[in-house]
């Protein structure tokens, strides 16, 4: 069974046709048309991800690989493990963005006091 067979059977669990499906999980109509309907496409990670979280029953590992019972027995566990790797991953970018910024000024520092250094040798030796 495919992933997009599996979504299939999500839309059917819930009793929703492609469209309210589309609109529960916040995905456009033709996006999700194109992954369970004609099957052109595959889900990409937002598509995924929009789904676990908004069926917190849904077994993540199951709609991804088809190993596991469609529904989890932890009660939303796999979706708070997602959202708390998101925001980890987040606050690592945050923190690598401002490091890369402070890295920026400190060379912009350095080039200014070799050029304040570069006049100051060149007055100095003037006089």
């Amino acid at each position: 069974m495919e992933i997009c067979d599996r979504i299939n059977k999500i839309i059917e669990h819930e009793g929703l046709t492609t469209a309210s499906f589309a609109r529960k999980i916040g995905v456009g109509d033709q996006t999700v048309r194109s992954v369970v309907v004609l099957k052109r496409n595959k889900p990409g990670y937002e598509f995924i991800l929009k789904i676990a979280q908004t069926f917190e029953w849904l077994n993540i590992e199951w709609l991804i690989t088809g190993i596991g019972e469609m529904e989890t027995k932890n009660g939303g566990e796999n979706i708070k493990h997602i959202e708390t790797t998101t925001q980890i991953n987040d606050t690592l970018n945050n923190l690598i963005n401002y490091l890369r910024e402070k890295d920026n000024k400190i060379e912009r520092l350095i080039e200014e006091k070799s050029m304040w250094q570069f006049k100051y040798l060149n007055l100095y030796n003037k006089e």
